[in-house]
């Protein structure tokens, strides 16, 4: 009998757990922060870039951008360099660190471009100049990015990729690399 009784209850258990739920609130966030169409941001228009001293990203090779000394702090290098990774005009090193680990140095669009592309980041400053970081959790790694002023037209863009750091242990060390990077690029 106290079968009889579970059999005729399941149905209605089954009906209850399955109702409906509310949705789930908010926007997908795009890969690595970079979307293909530009979002409005709540940075207002008439904001310029600060630029205290322009560098001439054509008389620069990005792949010299971060030396080994450089990335020793963060496993250092390993194998060579890969060049237009993450995009075109950038290069790509991998970490000792850890699997997928990777550094990278490059030029990249305008300033007010990378901002409208990620909605997401926030302005903060790198020697003086502006500077867009981004991060986002991207399988299993904390990627951030900074894109940092460098002339009216091009940004300095830093990238550093970890596995199982936080947004703050990855956007420490690449402010260190952003420095780097920017002191080794010609004044224009």
């Amino acid at each position: 009998m106290p079968h009889v009784r579970f059999r005729a209850l399941l149905p209605m258990l089954a009906l209850a757990l399955t109702g409906c739920g509310p949705g789930i609130a908010g926007e997908p966030i795009p890969a690595a922060g970079f979307q293909d169409e530009p979002r409005s941001t709540t940075r207002a228009p008439a904001d310029e870039p600060q630029i205290p001293r322009p560098r001439d990203a054509a008389r620069a090779d990005p792949c010299a951008l971060l030396q080994p000394e450089a990335l020793a702090a963060l496993g250092g290098p390993v194998g060579r360099p890969h060049r237009g990774d993450p995009v075109p005009g950038a290069c790509a090193q991998r970490l000792g660190s850890a699997p997928e680990d990777t550094a990278a140095a490059g030029f990249y669009a305008p300033y007010e471009a990378v901002v409208d592309r990620q909605p997401r980041g926030v302005a903060v400053a790198v020697e003086g100049h502006s500077s867009w970081l981004y991060c986002e959790e991207i399988t299993e790694h904390q990627t951030c990015t900074a894109a940092t002023a460098i002339a009216p037209d091009r940004t300095l863009l830093t990238m550093l990729s970890l596995r199982g750091a936080s947004a703050a242990d990855t956007s420490d060390p690449l402010f260190r690399l952003t420095r780097t990077a920017l002191g080794a690029l010609p004044p224009a």
